[in-house]
């Protein structure tokens, strides 16, 4: 998938720009392989449109039918647990009076196509060859977590992770000459992230690592909480409570008292039973150490900042740090499944291991969660395929009594699109419970966890490789790092 030696971002230079000439086609050829994939990736989409999930008929379509009746003025009262961005989406949805169950797709197919952008551009600093980014656009488009998550399933984890990708882009962009603004372009893209979901701050490890390496100025940090609070303003403006706009996620993170949640993650491995709160607060401890070690670590052997070990932590941040948390749902791998197809392209041919197993645990993990093989997503076994009303498993199991009465994101315990569908027991009094699945989500796990193994050895490849050549180069090991 890629050259086996590790670079980073090409310079502009005459050499560059020979090769880029002798390897890119025609502009219309470019542009026509572009369309091409495109169109292919909206011809498969297609087949899923008219397919209602739980998650549709108890969420999504009761937000629509709540701002379609109430209008922007719907945002004075807390009618949905997403914060504002996504909701604006939607209502303009019912502006231009589109069927909310192909809107609501339609907007995330939109950002599937974003996101295939920005693998294709972060592709593009790595090498000048027209085939190889081209090659990232389609697999990243053709993905069928992607064409899962957003065409079957309606999800929106593809408009989140489109924005992280762009704040990556940017920071891998960042030399010491330009850094400032691409780095603050990098921060409006994480904060836009972040308004979306608050998943994107599984990557924000990448943030705290570059800032200790004096690769991206404080002040840029700024632009993601002045990016946040400017996409909730309209709703502001309409009457929705500060209170609410500033603790949407608060509530998020306290709805859910299991250790995974339909998650391909480590606990899925451990068989425990009881009051596991011990566990929960363990694996957080872990998670926050790890990044504590790696940041003091690079603080103490200064490993060279390049695009491709930006890239590379990043990538392994969006893998670990869900892989650890208690808590997690069925797609918080997301980021992951599309950071690791990218990276493949900087990395040895051998490293293509890794977006496979995170990409077979994915397709599993979706397959449980869509057909009902954990026998609570979609009203039981066939759930998926029950996704009409009427069918088997479908529209006869849900009886519409959401907590909170129509237009609410409670689900009782639960708390929106995504949930696991564990029900009342998701969250308890009495702490942490397992919320383990079964054998085949063990299996999941398994190939996970060693997607998690392989992603920290190829940081400490890409950090080996810049050494070795940092010293081919200046004949010491630490000259000329920043």
């Amino acid at each position: 998938m890629a050259s086996p030696t590790l670079a980073p971002a090409p310079p502009a230079s005459a050499e560059h720009t020979a090769e880029a000439a002798r390897t890119t086609p025609p502009r219309w050829l470019r542009w026509a392989t572009l369309i091409t994939l495109i169109v292919v990736a909206l011809v498969i989409r297609i087949q899923f449109l008219d397919i209602e999930t739980l998650d549709y008929r108890a969420f999504l379509s009761r937000w629509y039918e709540t701002l379609d009746t109430q209008g922007f003025g719907a945002f004075r009262e807390k009618f949905a647990d997403y914060n504002y961005p996504y909701l604006y989406l939607i209502w303009i949805l019912t502006a231009l009076n589109m069927p909310a169950l192909i809107g609501i797709k339609a907007i995330s197919i939109a950002f599937d196509v974003l996101l295939a952008f920005f693998a294709y551009r972060i592709v593009a600093l790595r090498t000048p060859r027209f085939s190889l980014r081209a090659l990232a656009f389609g697999i990243v488009l053709l993905l069928p977590s992607v064409i899962a998550n957003s065409a079957y399933w309606g999800q929106a984890d593809a408009i989140y992770s489109a924005f992280v990708l762009g704040g990556v882009y940017f920071l891998m962009r960042a030399t010491p000459q330009s850094s400032r603004m691409n780095s603050i372009w990098a921060c409006v893209m994480f904060g836009v992230a972040i308004a979306f979901k608050l998943q994107a701050v599984f990557v924000m490890p990448v943030l705290l690592w570059l800032l200790i390496r004096r690769r991206l100025p404080w002040y840029s940090l700024l632009a993601i909480p002045i990016v946040y609070v400017l996409l909730d303003l309209p709703a502001l403006v309409a009457g929705a409570p500060w209170h609410e706009a500033l603790t949407v996620y608060l509530d998020q993170t306290g709805s859910y008292q299991q250790l995974t949640l339909g998650a391909a993650n480590l606990y899925q491995l451990i068989p425990v039973s009881g009051d596991v709160t011990w566990l929960a607060q363990l694996g957080i401890a872990v998670a926050a150490a790890i990044i504590v070690a790696f940041l003091v670590w690079s603080v103490w052997k200064r490993p060279a900042v390049t695009p491709t070990s930006i890239l590379a932590v990043a990538t392994a941040s969006s893998v670990l740090v869900p892989f650890l948390l208690p808590a997690m749902h069925d797609r918080y791998f997301y980021t992951a499944e599309i950071l690791s197809v990218v990276l493949a392209f900087y990395l040895p041919l051998r490293f293509v291991l890794i977006p496979i197993l995170i990409q077979a645990a994915a397709i599993g993990v979706y397959h449980a969660s869509l057909t009902g093989d954990q026998g609570q997503l979609m009203g039981g076994p066939g759930g998926g395929a029950a996704a009409r009303p009427g069918g088997p498993g479908g529209g006869a199991a849900f009886d519409g009594t959401v907590a909170g009465g129509p237009g609410r994101g409670d689900r009782g315990a639960s708390s929106g699109p995504g949930s696991s569908g564990q029900g009342p027991s998701s969250r308890g009094d009495d702490g942490y419970s397992s919320g383990r699945g079964d054998a085949a989500l063990s299996i999941y796990a398994s190939m996970m966890g060693l997607a998690a193994l392989g992603v920290v050895y190829a940081v400490f490849d890409v950090v080996r490789r810049g050494r070795a050549r940092n010293e081919r180069d200046t004949g010491s090991p630490f000259r000329n790092r920043p």
